[in-house]
């Protein structure tokens, strides 16, 4: 046959143009030409070229919805739907997908066949198996997921799985059979697991056997799909290709001819690169799509045996094809195939790899016989890929089909180093004879060498390429595969197996095994090794002339005999065991000592059982390493000598020679220890060698003391040397006495210890290390207390915290072994002083102000160390040491909660302990003692415990006591009168009965206060503490309460006491501490409230009949009314003691009963009453207020009335003091309601009640304060009943209203009451007046005397500020009274004297007192703007109040409560929000002054505030810390909701931070609008950025916004008659929105504009001015105009700049001065813009302007005048003092440094 014509392209590019051609054509049948064989001689012939043409790519499939014409059978909204399915956009498809699965697939799950959803998508069927194809495949994983969800519930519905069954038996073509089943397959086998699940749930459902048993899937699918994987494969690309056929491409762009003549060829389109980025690479996606192909193929054969095809005659060309077998190998190019340009197909990807071996292991297992003629080519694959991997994962999956292989076909390494890759490789001849020489001479040379066994030494000195656990075992295996020939012709030295080792040893050299974990991989590296030496010295010795090749001697031209090999077996077992011992004894070789010696036994059994002198030559290797004592480890030799034992028999030679090595090794390490013990060697060089002995006794137990020799020298040296032993070995001793069974010599040897610590105390540490290993014998013990007194003096310094930590641990390690070291008295010691620690350390936390905890964890540790050894404790002993654990168990933490929560555990432990071992008696002990330290501890004020904390820990229940606290914890009803009965009765400030009308109204009560008592860290007294905690315990436990209606009564004295505290806190009873909180007495009293309001709410409605019969007959009751009995109680003891305190008790107990009272039960409580009035007058007058007050008119009360205005009639002047006095209180209790219905007497009766008291104070005898006081209170009641009849009574009450007035002082308590009085008369009396006109002729003439008396009294200053309701309601009064003050009493002095008010406790008198300091301050302003325009020396200053300087400049240092204002646990105490209230105000009063004033009155007003630096040292830091800019943007205040521009004082609520917040808010505008300069100032001076940028944010967000309207509407809607709308020729523009006016003015019909902006946030920033438009002049002089008035508007914006222009006398009348008027800032817009016109409308030679300057300087000046294009002549310049003498034109001007007038002179001819 002819030979055939060759083309000149390489193999490689004839394969890759075959492979494109394959695509869509069926393979060509290519015949196999046999070689001809070449002459010798024949030249060869050269290759003729041959173009072979690239395969044109495959056409776009046609669309099943346009060539089946399913458009238009489809619903619209699906055909939209699968048309997006064929775009290219991943997002379109995956919505349509979605779409798709939702709204059709879904649907029609839920409907059912019969629905249109349905029908539809059996129609779209071909549609989708067109699209599936490319969703399979799909780089995208999302889009891969959602197919294959979509396509197993497509193929769910019955109707379409029929029809898909149908599709793809009659109707598919072959191509779509072959695509479809072939990318399904793959789907099934993803690489993506989550879609290989999902995938194979639709691939098993229709590949499994049907109802017929029979499967869709059959031989000519199979094919299909094994023809599509075998093309997957090979050419992936070409595959991908053909399912995603490219676009058709558009034909290019003509280029574009330049008349120039050159040519502009056309830019070329190009891909955005977003789209590239998301692009998958070519290598990933052929990775992808071979993976998927690889796995399928195991589906493939699995279902090819199912179908009994057991023949792999259609696979073998893929099989046979060298290049499918790449897909094993890592590297680019595999050696089998020579052509480089033919790259492996698992290169750079191991899940295809692993894949391939998976594949590999299938047709190993289960086509063994049908892969025998692949053998060839897979030992070459197999071997030369499986020891070059790199990958773990794959490593792990090739190890099993490589030794199944292997184990299979043993003539693998032959076949591999026989195997030439040219003559494999298709269509490559080699004619010439030089080629064939070559081949002879290689095939010579390599006729048993093996690459691969070179690779597999390579692979042994990687560690096994990083997998020695896994790897290291297979290389026996693997080793025994390979014949003797191939290692011995592969040795690169000659020497086989000296390589081997070589590279054996490698993996150590190299550090290969030196991973976290080295003890596994070293010892599957022993084992190997070891097996390996045993495995060659059997071949080595077994007599095969082919094993005796691994010598060496065959390299030489030797014939190996016996000896010879006898010789190198030997010198191999000594050179390895050598190496072995030497690597483990470095450490290099890291394996469990255990694990070396179970292997060196069973190697040395081996080679004692194969060669005796074998065997003894590897002895002798180890018994003379063993011998030589150099390890690192100590424990190697001693633990590889035991390994010896337990493994050899006892009677064999290996057993023997053990035995005598070991007595050697013993009898050495003896004497060596002894020979260092007995020199000066330092500890480290005991320590080692008796650490050797350790080890061996650890290692073998007892039985080295069963050798005598060795007993007694051991002995000696420990007992001898037990010191120095231990000083460097803690360890030998513990090690010693744990194997050492002689209790006297361990007993002798404890107490030689113990005597030589005690004087080197430094070794306990040592010691207790002995005793810390447990494994000492337990009977060690002291003999007569040698340590006790060292460690008791080292427990007290480590409970007094005098030692270092290490000290502490020491001391708590002997305390935990205490037997070994202490006597029995020497712990009882430890143990007292262990408990007295306790006790003191406890109480110094309960007594001591921040006691550290520190102490007290210390002992508390030690407790529980000294507890938990369980010892034999009494029960004193038990039950002192309980008590204080049970406190700091369980009170410690409530009264601490900053506690450390180890010191509790520990402590709860501890008693939970004990009390569950206790019995009943120590329980019993326990119990009483506990309640009596905590009832203790309820009383005692020196103590930090809280008394609600003590009832806190009763509701914990603690285990082993029950705590009742008002039988156990608090004290007895008797002890609680025993304490009342201690404690003053009477109110500790006699102003208190200007509030309680029952309290008699006298100058000093006898003992109101009680001294010495003391006061818990609250401020509460014994009783006080006591009866609070049985409030807090009542009010939580309320049904007890009622059973204990007794302790009400103590419960409202306390309420009574704490009132009285608040009311007058500068006063106080005694009861409280200076400190006491106001806000914890406010909630004490609603507590109260809470409590008596349900305990006396219950009552029935005989009760009031009952308690007064009660108390009328002076009987016990009988009711069983618990509540009935209580109040007979309460008036009985109101009875008894006639005391104020125990009426006010009665009077809230009555408020309440009378609340549900008829007229009959007032009557009965009126005739007790009556009753009572001699016996009991106080009690009277509370029970007739209450009456009065709280219940129905009784009908016998008028009665009542007027029998006592009838007796006083008949009280003379000289009983007026006693009897008077008496029944004017009786009188005033009993008057009713002013607003009420009831007449309290007639009115004869109350002239004549009247005119005796008139009788009484003319006549001689002198009548009390407390007469007076009576009088005021009577006759408020009378007035009204009067005011129609004249008379001289009514001179009488204005006489004593003056006289009272006169007499009183707010500075004076005593006063008080009868000044509140009085005023309270004089409100009456103005009240009448106004509908009583001959009572206001009457009023009138007093009227003026008494209203100065009462402003003289206000106007007045207390030195003493203390808090006092009394005085603050009386203030309340007196400014009430004033509020209409007459002008003739209001004058410049009132504002400075009443400025006080503001600083008044309550806030009514802040309030009233501003509407009266607002009159004041316009009064003072008015005052100053007169006297400042008639002044003309300038001898009026306007100054500012110094009394308002004063409250003005204070700093409040509180603020940080407002920002957490809305948190529950923040309280702010109503004085702070008082005092800042007040602040406040005095601002508003501050910015009141500056209304209507003139600007030089405004002028002094700001230079006196600019100096004395209010704005910036005072007002900011407390205005905007309330506003929360000082703490961050974060906390600022929001008024998005709130209006800042007015602010309404009377619905002010100060007791609110809301309230505070928005009135500092609303001061902060008054601020912007009246001193903006001030602001801007401190805006200029602020250094933190931050700080700036919040606070003008803020202004700009809140504030400016109305003030720029404001502004802006003041010159839109200005008045009519203004110059802005007289003026011709001049238009104003405002444009709101931009916060912009315009003004233009036409002259000569030329526009002239200035545009002036104002700042987003005005007034913080300057003005804006612009010039718009200029005509007649030239630029220079605009821009100067502009300049000037740019700087008098700035001048303008703010008082620091306005000054009033003047003409001086000097100046020519003939030149015209432009006067630029200053108006208020509210003008502001107005002023400049009149200006403007006025400029712009007169000629002028001569202008005056007003330049600001920084200094005054005159280069300022200079300056100036050289921007206004003026001439400026200067003569002098003269600074004296504050002022600036400048000399201009012969002029000259005067004005302070920050302010000069320029006069200029302009040239002539020239028109402003």
């Amino acid at each position: 046959m002819p030979k055939n014509t060759k083309s000149s392209a390489t193999s490689g590019t004839r394969k890759k143009n075959a492979r494109k051609a394959a695509v869509g054509v069926p393979p060509l049948e290519v015949p196999v030409v046999a070689k001809q064989k070449k002459q010798k001689g024949q030249k060869k012939e050269p290759r003729k070229k041959v173009y072979i043409p690239p395969s044109k790519p495959a056409p776009p499939q046609p669309d099943p919805l346009d060539t089946l014409g399913l458009i238009h059978r489809l619903p619209p909204e699906l055909v939209i739907i699968l048309r997006s399915l064929g775009k290219k956009d991943p997002v379109t498809k995956g919505r349509a997908l979605e779409e798709l699965q939702s709204k059709w697939i879904d649907e029609s799950s839920k409907k059912g066949d019969e629905s249109m959803e349905c029908d539809a998508l059996v129609t779209m069927l071909p549609v989708w198996f067109h699209r599936a194809p490319v969703f399979f495949t799909h780089p995208v994983r999302r889009i891969r997921l959602l197919a294959a969800a979509l396509h197993f519930s497509y193929l769910r519905i019955p109707a379409v799985r029929d029809a898909a069954i149908f599709f793809l038996r009659d109707t598919a073509t072959s191509e779509q059979i072959e695509a479809l089943m072939g990318t399904w397959c793959m789907l099934a086998h993803d690489v993506d697991r989550q879609v290989s699940l999902m995938g194979q749930k639709s691939w098993s459902s229709i590949t499994s056997p049907g109802v017929d048993g029979e499967t869709p899937v059959n031989f000519e699918m199979l094919a299909s799909i094994m023809e599509f994987l075998q093309r997957t494969l090979l050419d992936p690309l070409g595959v991908h290709l053909y399912l995603n056929p490219a676009a058709p491409v558009a034909p290019p762009t003509p280029g574009i001819k330049k008349p120039g003549g050159r040519f502009i060829p056309a830019a070329p389109s190009e891909e955005l690169e977003s789209n590239k980025a998301d692009e998958e690479s070519d290598l990933d996606r052929n990775a992808r799509l071979r993976f998927g192909a690889l796995s399928a193929f195991r589906w493939l054969f699995d279902a090819r045996l199912a179908s009994k095809i057991t023949s792999l005659d259609d696979l073998s060309r893929l099989l046979s094809n060298p290049l499918f077998w790449t897909s094993l190998y890592c590297g680019e190019h595999a050696p089998w195939i020579p052509d480089p340009e033919i790259h492996g197909l698992g290169h750079g990807q191991p899940q295809v790899r692993q894949a391939a071996w998976a594949l590999l292991s299938v047709l190993l297992q289960r086509y063994k016989g049908a892969i025998e003629p692949l053998i060839p080519i897979l030992s070459v694959v197999l071997l030369r890929s499986a020891w070059v991997e790199t990958d773990s994962g794959v490593r792990n999956a090739l190890f099993q089909p490589v030794l199944v292989f292997l184990k299979e076909f043993p003539n693998a390494w032959i076949l591999e180093g026989a195997y030439d890759a040219d003559k494999h490789e298709d269509g490559d001849d080699s004619d010439s004879d030089n080629e064939e020489l070559e081949t002879k001479i290689s095939s010579t040379r390599k006729e048993h060498s093996s690459e691969a066994y070179r690779e597999f030494l390579q692979f042994l000195e990687l560690g096994c390429a990083g997998s020695p656990v896994d790897g290291y075992p297979t290389v026996l295996v693997v080793l025994s595969t390979i014949p003797s020939s191939v290692i011995a012709a592969s040795s690169r030295t000659g020497m086989p197996l000296d390589d081997f080792f070589t590279s054996f040893w490698a993996a150590i050299d190299g550090h290969a095994l030196s991973s976290l974990e080295r003890k596994v991989p070293s010892a599957s590296f022993l084992s190997s090794l070891l097996e390996c030496l045993v495995f060659f010295l059997r071949r080595l010795l077994s007599g095969s002339q082919d094993h005796g090749a691994l010598s060496g001697f065959v390299s030489d031209g030797l014939v190996p005999n016996n000896a010879r090999l006898q010789d190198v077996a030997d010198e191999l077992v000594r050179s390895q065991f050598t190496r072995i011992w030497e690597e483990l004894k470095a450490r290099r070789l890291r394996t469990d000592e255990n694990d070396v010696g179970k292997l060196m036994a069973s190697s040395l059994l081996s080679l004692y059982r194969m060669n005796i002198d074998l065997f003894k030559t590897a002895w002798d290797t180890v018994s003379s390493a063993v011998l030589s004592q150099e390890d690192e480890s100590l424990s190697l030799s001693p633990t590889v000598l035991r390994m010896f034992v337990d493994t050899f028999e006892t009677k064999d030679l290996p057993a023997e020679v053990t035995r005598t090595l070991i007595s050697k090794y013993v009898q050495e390490t003896v004497e060596k220890c002894e020979m260092v013990l007995a020199s000066d060697v330092t500890s480290a060089g005991i320590s080692k060698n008796i650490s050797v002995v350790i080890t061996l006794m650890e290692t073998f137990g007892s039985h080295l003391f069963q050798h005598t020799d060795f007993t007694v020298r051991v002995d000696n040296m420990f007992i001898n040397n037990a010191l120095r032993i231990l000083q460097a070995s803690p360890q030998a001793i513990s090690a010693f006495m744990s194997r050492r069974n002689d209790e006297d010599l361990c007993v002798e040897l404890w107490h030689v210890l113990l005597v030589d610590v005690s004087q080197q105390i430094d070794m306990l540490s040592s010691l207790l290390d002995v005793i810390g290993a447990d494994i000492c014998p337990k009977y060690l013990r002291p003999e007569d207390g040698e340590l006790d007194g060292v460690i008791e003096h080292l427990f007290i310094e480590v409970l007094n915290e005098d030692v270092s930590t290490y000290r502490s641990d020491l001391v708590k390690r002997l305390i935990q072994a205490q037997n070994f070291f202490l006597s029995e008295n020497g712990q009882d010691i430890l143990f007292q002083t262990l408990v007295s620690s306790l006790s003191s350390t406890v109480d110094d936390i309960l007594y001591t102000t921040n006691a550290p905890f520190t102490r007290l964890a210390t002992v508390i540790e030690f407790t529980r160390i000294m507890l938990s050894k369980n010892y034999e404790l009494t029960s004193d002993s038990l039950a002192s040491v309980l008590q204080n654990v049970f406190i700091v168990g369980y009170l410690l933490p409530v009264t601490f909660p900053t506690l450390e929560t180890p010191i509790i555990d520990t402590a709860r432990g501890i008693w939970n302990l004990w009390v569950s071992k206790a019995d009943i008696g120590l329980q019993g002990v326990l119990s009483g003692i506990i309640k009596e330290k905590l009832k203790e501890l309820l009383r005692d004020c020196s103590t930090y415990t809280r008394p609600e904390d003590i009832l806190t820990l009763s509701g914990h229940k603690p285990k082993g006591i029950d705590i009742t606290p008002l039988a156990d914890v608090f004290p007895t009803p008797g002890e609680f009168n025993t304490m009342i009965n201690s404690l003053p009765s009477d109110p500790p400030d006699p102003s208190l009965a200007f509030i309680e009308s029952i309290i008699p109204a006298i100058s000093e009560f006898e003992n109101p206060t009680i001294s010495g008592l003391e006061f818990d860290p609250r401020g509460y007294s014994p009783y006080i503490r006591v009866t609070y905690a049985l409030l807090a315990y009542l009010g939580d436990n309320r049904s007890i309460a009622k059973e204990n209606m007794w302790a009400l009564r103590h419960i409202l004295i306390l309420g009574q006491y704490a009132n009285d505290a608040l009311r007058v806190p500068a006063t106080s009873s005694g009861l409280f501490g200076p400190d006491v909180s106001r806000s914890e007495l406010r909630r004490l009293l609603g507590k109260v409230h809470q409590l008596s309001t349900y305990l006396l709410s219950t009552g029935d409605d005989g009760l009031h009949s009952q308690v007064v019969s009660a108390c009328i007959s002076a009987r016990a009751t009988t009711s069983s009314d618990a509540l009935v009995s209580f109040v007979v109680d309460v008036v009985n003891h109101a009875k008894r003691e006639d005391t104020v305190r125990d009426a006010l008790v009665l009077r809230s107990v009555l408020k309440h009963l009378f609340a549900s009272a008829s007229k009959a039960d007032s009557d009965q409580w009126l005739n007790l009453a009556r009753r009572l009035e001699k016996t009991a007058p106080q009690t009277t007058v509370a029970i007739l207020a209450s009456i009065t007050e709280f219940a129905p008119e009784p009908l016998r009360m008028d009665r009542y009335r007027n029998e006592i205005a009838s007796d006083i009639l008949g009280v003379s002047a000289s009983r007026a003091n006693t009897t008077g006095v008496v029944l004017l209180r009786r009188l005033a209790a009993t008057a009713p309601d002013p607003e009420s219905d009831v007449v309290f007497l007639p009115q004869q009766r109350a002239v004549n009640v009247v005119k005796t008291c008139q009788a009484w104070v003319s006549s001689d005898d002198d009548i009390d304060e407390d007469v007076e006081n009576m009088m005021p209170l009577l006759f408020i009641h009378l007035s009204p009943i009067l005011q129609n009849l004249a008379g001289n009574h009514w001179e009488f009450m204005f006489d004593v209203v003056e006289n009272n007035l006169e007499n009183c002082s707010f500075a004076d308590n005593a006063t008080l009451t009868m000044l509140g009085r009085s005023l309270r008369l004089i409100l009456a009396i103005q009240d009448l007046v106004l509908t009583n006109k001959p009572l206001r002729a009457s009023w009138d003439g007093r009227k003026e005397s008494i209203l100065a008396l009462v402003k003289n009294l206000v106007s007045m200053k207390l030195d003493n500020a203390d808090r006092s309701e009394p005085r603050s309601l009386c203030r309340e009064l007196a400014l009430a009274v004033i509020q209409g003050l007459p002008d003739t009493l209001m004058n410049e002095k009132t504002l400075p004297e009443m400025c006080h008010l503001l600083t008044d406790p309550s806030y009514e008198v802040q309030r009233m007192g501003y509407s009266l300091l607002h009159k004041a301050a316009r009064k003072r302003t008015e005052y100053f703007v007169i006297e400042s325009a008639v002044d003309t020396e300038d001898n009026v200053s306007a100054e500012l109040p110094a009394e308002l300087l004063a409250i003005l400049q204070s700093n409040f240092t509180s603020a940080e409560g407002f920002h957490d204002f809305e948190s529950d646990n923040v309280e702010i105490d109503l004085s702070e929000l008082y005092k800042f209230s007040g602040y406040l105000l005095a601002w508003m009063i501050m910015f009141d002054l500056f209304i209507d004033a003139s600007i030089k009155v405004r002028s002094q007003y700001f230079n006196r505030m600019r100096s004395l630096g209010i704005m910036g040292d005072f007002f900011i830091p407390n205005v905007f810390d309330v506003l929360g800019l000082f703490s961050g943007k974060r906390k600022a205040f929001k008024l998005d909701i709130w209006v800042v521009d007015d602010f309404f004082i009377d619905h002010f609520e100060p007791e609110s931070v809301l309230g505070i917040r928005l009135l500092a808010a609303h001061i902060y505008h008054r601020a912007l609008l009246t001193v903006p300069a001030l602001i801007r100032a401190w805006i200029s001076d602020c250094s933190d950025r931050q700080l700036l940028s919040r606070v003008v944010d803020y202004t700009a967000s809140y504030f400016s916004p109305g003030i720029i309207r404001a502004e802006l509407a003041q010159v839109r809607q200005a008045d009519p008659s203004s110059e802005l709308h007289t003026t011709e020729n001049l238009v104003i523009k405002v444009s709101p929105s931009a916060g912009e006016v315009t003004a233009s003015y036409t002259v000569d019909d030329q526009v002239l504009e200035l545009s002036l902006r104002l700042p987003n946030d005005w007034p913080l920033h300057r003005l804006d001015i612009r010039d718009t438009k200029m005509v007649g002049v030239s630029e220079d002089r605009w821009r100067a105009w502009v300049l000037g008035v740019q700087q008098i508007v700035w001048q303008q914006n703010g008082p620091d700049r306005r000054r009033p222009n003047f003409i001086h006398e000097e100046c020519d009348p003939s030149l015209c001065l432009v006067k630029w008027s200053v108006q208020s800032v509210t003008r502001l817009s107005v002023s400049w813009i009149a200006a403007f016109r006025r400029s712009l409308a007169r000629p002028a030679r001569t202008v005056s302007m007003q330049v600001a300057c920084t200094n005054g300087s005159k280069a300022a000046i200079h300056q100036a005048a050289h921007f206004a294009g003026l001439t400026y002549c200067e003569k002098t310049c003269l600074d004296q003092g504050s002022m600036t003498l400048i000399l201009i034109n012969g002029v000259e001007y005067r004005g302070d440094p920050g302010v000069v007038h320029l006069s200029v002179e302009r040239q002539k001819g020239i028109s402003s």
